[in-house]
C-alpha cells in the first residue's frame, strides 16, 4: 500500500516542479525588455574541460546582433543573430541555424542549462 502512495507523491512532486518552471519563464518573458548590448565574457560549466565564452552584442529594440566566440569550439563560434524579450534572449547562430537557444538575462548576468548545447554563466564586461 505503500508503493503507489510513494510512487503518486513522486508524481506530484514532478509536475509542481514543472509548473515552477513553467511559470518562472512566463514571469521572465513577461519582464521589462533586458539591455544585452556589451560584452559578455564566462566559461562553459558541465564539461570536462571549461571553455571560455565572449559574446558581443549589438541590440536595436528587441532584434539582437553580435558575435559568440567559444574557445577551442570553432562549430559554434561566429555571428549569431535573435531577439530578446523579457529577460529571455533567444539566439541562433546565422552559419548553423539549428545552432542557438534561449539565455536568461538578469541585468549584468546572462546564464543558460542549453544554448549552443552547452552550460554557461556570462558576466557583462565594464
Amino acid at each position: 500500500m505503500k508503493t503507489p502512495a510513494i510512487v503518486l507523491l513522486m508524481l506530484l512532486g514532478a509536475v509542481l516542479t514543472g509548473c515552477a518552471v513553467r511559470e518562472a519563464r512566463q514571469a521572465a518573458l513577461n519582464a521589462p525588455t533586458a539591455d544585452v548590448r556589451g560584452t559578455w565574457t564566462g566559461t562553459t560549466s558541465g564539461e570536462d574541460k571549461p571553455f571560455p565564452v565572449t559574446l558581443t552584442l549589438d541590440q536595436t529594440g528587441t532584434n539582437v546582433t553580435g558575435t559568440m566566440r567559444v574557445a577551442g569550439r570553432p562549430d559554434i563560434s561566429g555571428r549569431v543573430t535573435g531577439s530578446v524579450r523579457g529577460e529571455i534572449l533567444s539566439l541562433v547562430q546565422t552559419t548553423a541555424p539549428n545552432a542557438g537557444g534561449e539565455i536568461w538575462v538578469q541585468q549584468d548576468n546572462m546564464m543558460t542549462s542549453n544554448a549552443f548545447g552547452l552550460h554557461f554563466t556570462l558576466r557583462r564586461s565594464r
